[in-house]
């Protein structure tokens, strides 16, 4: 995916714009995984000579944009595609009741933490439009955690251009590599997360119970 996206928007007027694009066609329920995206940004914005911070910032609103569009069909559509045939081929019931598992166990937190579940990530952010979350605290929950996410992997995509540009296939591994180590963060990330949620809240069940 990453070298496909290269071959159609290098070197062309939609070197930048495109994969913001991309990005909202995601939220609308393209299956390509937003991380790639992100850094076949950051790769093409070196090819461009554009910084990366200059990419990341568009970027984040297109991460935003998809994110919120996710949102919003959770909201109005909710309880109408959950019972959906189709639907339930990409969100099964059992997935479902594990994402609301996961709501009522840690709250808005979870959507802190969805961004860094690639496979989650979206029927994260349905269920907490069709569960009715307040759209603000969606925002900022899936906002801060964009924060980390977006810059660092137009950066990684940047700096991979940089480093092996002349060698597509050893691009590919070190970006497969920083894919898994990617994933090991986004692990520590979720437990140090649960921990710290789980420690407020018996803390504040034992202030109630005094």
């Amino acid at each position: 995916m990453f070298e496909t996206l290269l071959k159609y928007f290098q070197h062309s007027p939609l070197s930048l714009w495109g994969p913001f694009i991309v990005l909202l066609l995601c939220g609308l329920g393209l299956p390509v995984p937003e991380d790639v995206v992100l850094v076949a940004a950051g790769a093409l914005g070196e090819i461009d000579g554009r910084s990366w911070i200059e990419v990341s910032l568009l970027m984040y609103a297109g991460v935003m944009i998809g994110d919120s569009s996710i949102f919003i069909a959770g909201r109005y559509f909710g309880s109408q595609l959950r019972t959906a045939r189709w639907f339930q081929r990409y969100f099964s019931a059992k997935k479902q009741a594990k994402v609301e598992d996961l709501f009522d166990r840690y709250h808005s937190w979870v959507l802190f933490v969805g961004r860094f579940l690639p496979g989650l990530r979206a029927p994260i952010f349905f269920t907490a439009g069709s569960t009715r979350v307040k759209f603000w605290k969606f925002f900022f929950f899936d906002g801060l955690a964009a924060l980390i996410s977006v810059p660092f992997f137009v950066w990684l995509g940047h700096w991979l251009w940089a480093k092996f540009k002349d060698d597509i296939a050893q691009l590919d591994r070190a970006l497969s590599q920083t894919q898994t180590y990617t994933m090991i963060v986004a692990g520590v990330i979720l437990v140090v997360v649960v921990t710290l949620v789980v420690r407020k809240i018996r803390e504040l069940r034992t202030k109630w119970d005094e």
